[in-house]
């Protein structure tokens, strides 16, 4: 086997490790860690949970034997400086490693290619790009949290064949199989927060709970007319979060204690999405899974800020006029300046179909 091939089948098993770590590491990245010598794996490690050891460092501490002269694999660049943990880098020089395989460059202002220029300042050979891409996909939010500032969006949807979310009369329970709502919640579980409108906690009253975690849950609501019995105001109020009207300041018993709430201005129906997600981001959410409905999904798209999509379609034809499509708000003007879906991924979930794809916004 060639040393290229040795050196990708080595980063598949670090991207295995760092997939482990989904939903438990922001704000910091997905990183898995594999240290081999005389080409056999003999120490293997991955950022848990953020505030935990870092990849390298766990990979480094669980090894057997002598790392001098050992390769490292790596995802992403090692950090540099000091956070939770210290500078990894300097990890990885003590240990003895003499080569290092990484895919990507960390986008950190505060790392970005320092860690790579210091190891091989100390004759470390690093090799950087191969399975690039991968790694790329593979840390989408956090990429996108260091070069724009701002929140990864993604939105999901449930809906028929003919993008109906409910029957003519209202129904929306179930249009997709039990298999996709398994799969929806694991996604859940991926993300920081879970955010929908008021009229999906009205109709539905979810839980919006993920199987491995509690997200934080966002609701748009600018009367605060929250069902008496909604779940979500039973249940982790310190990880609820509300953007309402300014108008509902003179109504404080309306507003859970524990809630975060934000007061914000409308216009014509609608809060700003820009101030929302910058409120979000300095809360240290880094990434936003939107689940509807209709007008809240809608406006999403229509203000340009969904980033990835899940798409569930049943094969299911509900038909009528009075059936709420999945997507609503004002919409885009023509097909030409529409959202289109790219570098989608179809799976067979069930029944069910399920689309994954990223937007691209003309």
């Amino acid at each position: 086997m060639s040393e290229i091939k040795k050196d990708f089948q080595f980063l598949q098993e670090a991207f295995y490790l760092a997939k482990k770590g989904e939903g438990l590491t922001s704000p910091n990245p997905l990183v898995g860690a594999v240290i081999t010598k005389n080409n056999k794996v003999i120490a293997k490690g991955y950022h848990r949970r953020y505030g935990l050891a870092h990849a390298e460092v766990e990979a480094i501490k669980s090894a057997k034997e002598d790392l001098k002269g050992a390769t490292l694999y790596i995802n992403l660049e090692p950090c540099c400086h000091f956070g939770k943990t210290g500078p990894c880098v300097d990890e990885v020089i003590k240990s003895g490693i003499k080569r290092v395989v990484i895919s990507t460059a960390d986008p950190n202002p505060q790392v970005k290619g320092k860690s790579i220029k210091k190891m091989r300042r100390q004759g470390i050979k690093v090799d950087l790009g191969l399975a690039k891409k991968e790694a790329l996909k593979l840390n989408e939010i956090f990429f996108k949290n260091m070069k724009a500032k701002k929140p990864f969006v993604v939105a999901k949807l449930a809906q028929s064949l003919d993008g109906k979310i409910t029957s003519s009369t209202g129904i929306s329970k179930w249009i997709t199989s039990a298999e996709s709502r398994q799969v929806a919640k694991t996604l859940r579980d991926k993300y920081d927060c879970v955010l929908i409108g008021a009229n999906t906690l009205k109709k539905d009253n979810p839980k919006l709970n993920g199987l491995k975690k509690i997200p934080y849950k966002v609701v748009l609501s600018s009367e605060l007319d929250f069902p008496k019995k909604a779940y979500i105001l039973r249940n982790n109020l310190e990880r609820l979060i509300i953007f309402t009207s300014q108008k509902q300041k003179i109504k404080p018993n309306k507003i859970p204690s524990k809630a975060k709430v934000f007061f914000l201005k409308e216009k014509n129906g609608y809060f700003s999405l820009d101030e929302i997600l910058k409120s979000l981001y300095k809360l240290g959410i880094m990434s936003v899974f939107v689940e509807g409905g209709s007008k809240t999904l809608g406006y999403f798209f229509q203000k340009k800020k969904v980033d990835k999509v899940f798409f569930f379609i049943a094969p299911l034809v509900l038909g009528g006029r009075d059936a709420i499509c999945s997507i609503g708000a004002k919409g885009f003007s023509s097909p030409g300046k529409s959202a289109s879906i790219e570098n989608i991924e179809v799976k067979h979930i069930g029944r069910d179909f399920l689309f994954t794809g990223y937007p691209k916004y003309r």
